[in-house]
């Protein structure tokens, strides 16, 4: 995969091994419940089919935003269940999810008059959404028992559906929404069979009263943060992800130059500046102010200018380097959530951006 840059510097390297270490942290938090990988938007960066690989063993199950995803994971040879976040939206999609054993998420009333429609094929899994208090996707409360009406015996299902819902923001652990949420979520859902599922990384790692039946740890998996108050987690989390490249160059500049496009940083004194071989072109964030760390041979260093699209302008005071050198831009003791916080941003875009712009380098490798 992105071989058409494989001629650039910037690497993002895969750790396998660290991505099954974060899976047995959710299981351990996730108690008696299933496990279901997220793995959508390719895998947050990281490579849908060889995630999905190395985690086949040790999961419940998967979770994808779109069909193609799943049917992508089909034709690798992943047997485990898997979620489908955005459902289907036609007689066709249900009769395709049906026949790869997909489980389409219903969250709007459309859904459910695809399946009323026809015959989907083989008896399928879904789950229907709970708008309880996100107010993104899913159904209303007092729509809630009209469509779990319409689907209690329903002949395209093989089973009651599954129940589930999103946490605005499980990520403030001090926040009452998520309370709230739950309790509606509880007294929408009081004596109706099926399975539930409300749990994503923070709610996981947060609020342990909100597991269910099969949790859906996403960020947590490729080792970031899901909180935003900056607390210490209650686990240890591994970087999956390392965004790496070369020092290309060191120029000794004077006091008082000016470094890069628009001329936003000057020199305080003469002092050595590098150039490393990674910009936005590669993932890295254009927004990305002067201060943002990274590491040099091993240094810390930090980004000077304006991100380039390919070149990156770094502060090396105090760094011994030379070109040729390795630059982190995060991983192993620089974590993607400093860098994201520094450009205002969050470590899931990053990921997403790097993994899919930058040569992707797998290591430790598992098969199904």
């Amino acid at each position: 995969m992105n071989g058409e840059r494989a001629g650039r510097h910037a690497e993002a390297l895969i750790d396998l091994e660290a991505l099954r270490h974060n899976l047995a942290q959710a299981r351990r938090a996730a108690g008696e419940a299933r496990v279901f990988a997220v793995v959508k938007a390719d895998a947050y960066g990281h490579g849908l089919l060889d995630v999905a690989r190395a985690l086949h063993e040790h999961s419940d199950g998967f979770v994808v935003a779109t069909l193609g995803e799943g049917e992508a994971l089909r034709r690798a040879g992943v047997t485990r269940r898997i979620m489908v976040l955005q459902g289907h939206d036609s007689l066709g999609e249900a009769r395709r999810a049906a026949r790869l054993q997909l489980e389409p998420v219903l969250h709007t009333p459309p859904q459910l008059d695809v399946l009323d429609q026809g015959h989907a094929g083989l008896p399928m899994r879904v789950w229907l959404e709970i708008d309880s208090g996100m107010h993104r996707m899913g159904f209303d409360p007092a729509e809630v028992a009209p469509a779990l009406s319409r689907l209690d015996g329903h002949r395209a299902l093989r089973e009651p559906p599954g129940l589930m819902t999103h946490m605005a923001r499980a990520d403030e652990r001090d926040c009452p929404l998520t309370q709230a949420q739950l309790e509606r979520f509880t007294q929408l859902t009081k004596g109706q069979a099926g399975e539930r599922s409300l749990a994503n990384s923070a709610t996981l790692l947060g609020w342990p009263a909100a597991l269910g039946d099969v949790v859906r740890p996403g960020i947590m998996l490729y080792g970031g943060n899901p909180f935003v108050d900056g607390r210490e987690l209650p686990c240890t989390l591994k970087p999956v992800m390392q965004l790496r490249t070369r020092l290309l160059a060191v120029r000794w500049q004077k006091k008082g130059d000016r470094i890069g496009y628009g001329e936003t940083w000057t020199c305080p004194e003469d002092m050595p500046v590098g150039l490393a071989a990674i910009g936005y072109g590669d993932g890295y964030p254009r927004h990305a102010p002067s201060g943002t760390p990274v590491r040099v041979a091993g240094q810390d260093a930090s980004l000077v200018g304006r991100v380039s699209m390919d070149l990156l302008t770094l502060d090396l005071r105090g760094v011994a380097a030379r070109p040729g050198d390795e630059v982190l831009l995060w991983g192993e003791g620089l974590s993607v959530d400093s860098v994201a916080s520094m450009a205002g941003t969050i470590s899931y875009e990053l990921l997403c951006a790097a993994g899919a712009r930058s040569r992707r380098v797998v290591l430790n490798t598992g098969a199904v």
